[in-house]
């Protein structure tokens, strides 16, 4: 099995980083893990598949189905009543939460999380105003199961949120949504929607989806590019957004920033730019993947280098920023003390003022 090391930086006020304590970071520091009893754990059971950063808490998902939190998570705060929080180190959730299922996908809001699990049934667990937890009316808080509502034969294949709404693709490629509306980022009417919606008037087949704050965009097969924004249109997200965007690779979301990263290597950013976070679109070597923070961009190049640019002021781009907290028009990388050849990059992720990446250590002996 590939072993894996995971290492945080940025705002840690709840412990979000997983670091042992509450303290935020500029320098990258090793994850706790915390699996049999008070001994922290050196590597993952399992790969890790994705990690998702709310405003004050972490989820990180397995290959194997598990998953991981750390933060903020009171059962006010994500409903998982066999946790208390806030906890400072990654601590499994037991999987009885989710009746003894995999979990296959999941998403974090400012106060909430969103679960996928492998037969496709939705959690939404946590706090919000704004329908965060999809339950209808007035269901502010709590963990709970969403009443189906996938047509027979559809299955789940992406899962994104924002601060406070969350977009599902499924397997036909309709998307449906739930939360903050106002903006018309889950379609019309613009408005809070307090249960799952269908997105109406999409011409094409999405495939994937990134949440920003008040926006949502959608991304259809890359051989034909097609892709479309629901939402504000603040910071131009949606003027300034190319016809179409053909042979891409991944996708990202800052509150106000997109970023579409094609197979050639070369990335593609626009909108919010005030701290610098669209410089990432100017890195000089070919880039492998992308993972868009609140406000910060975090690049892994194809040649194995992580770099991060954009809002830095909580440590989450590095210990070097300028008098106004950015990393504009320059870059740092992970970690600056460490030689390049001494590791080996798996995966990156960004979050709320939060940075993530997980590496393989070196075999000894090489």
């Amino acid at each position: 099995m590939e072993q894996a090391s995971l290492f945080a930086l940025g705002s840690n006020g709840s412990g979000q980083l997983g670091i042992g304590h509450t303290n935020d970071e500029n320098n990258a520091q090793q994850c706790r893990l915390l699996i049999n009893g008070p001994e922290d754990d050196e590597f993952w059971p399992s790969p890790i598949r994705m990690v998702k950063g709310g405003g004050n808490h972490t989820l990180v998902l397995l290959e194997d189905g598990s998953l991981f939190v750390s933060g903020n998570i009171e059962i006010n705060e994500t409903g998982l009543d066999a946790l208390t929080g806030p906890i400072s180190s990654f601590k499994r959730v037991p999987n009885t939460v989710f009746d003894g299922k995999k979990v296959k996908l999941c998403s974090a809001l400012w106060n909430s999380s969103i679960i996928v699990t492998e037969d496709d049934d939705i959690y939404t667990v946590g706090s919000g105003s704004k329908a965060e937890r999809g339950m209808g009316h007035g269901v502010l808080g709590a963990s709970e199961k969403l009443n189906r509502f996938l047509p027979p034969g559809e299955h789940v294949v992406d899962l994104a949120s924002g601060m406070a709404h969350t977009i599902i693709v499924l397997s036909k490629g309709d998307v449906w949504g739930w939360g903050n509306g106002r903006k018309g980022q889950i379609g019309e009417p613009a408005g809070i929607v307090w249960k799952p919606r269908k997105i109406e008037d999409i011409s094409f087949k999405v495939v994937r989806a990134v949440c920003g704050r008040d926006f949502s965009y959608l991304m259809g097969d890359p051989s034909n590019g097609h892709h479309a924004i629901f939402g504000s249109d603040k910071w131009n997200v949606r003027s300034d957004a190319p016809v179409a965007m053909p042979d891409w690779l991944d996708i990202g979301a800052s509150w106000g920033s997109i970023f579409v990263l094609n197979r050639s290597g070369r990335l593609h950013a626009w909108g919010r730019n005030d701290h610098g976070q669209l410089g990432a679109a100017k890195y000089p070597d070919p880039i492998k993947a992308i993972a868009a923070g609140s406000e910060h961009a975090v690049i892994l190049t194809q040649n194995g280098a992580v770099a991060f640019c954009g809002w830095g002021e909580h440590g989450n781009c590095g210990p070097r920023t300028d008098p106004q907290g950015d990393v504009k028009e320059w870059f740092q990388h992970f970690p600056p003390y460490v030689p390049r050849k001494s590791f080996k990059v798996l995966g990156i992720a960004a979050g709320c003022a939060t940075s993530f990446v997980w590496v393989q250590p070196p075999v000894v002996g090489d």
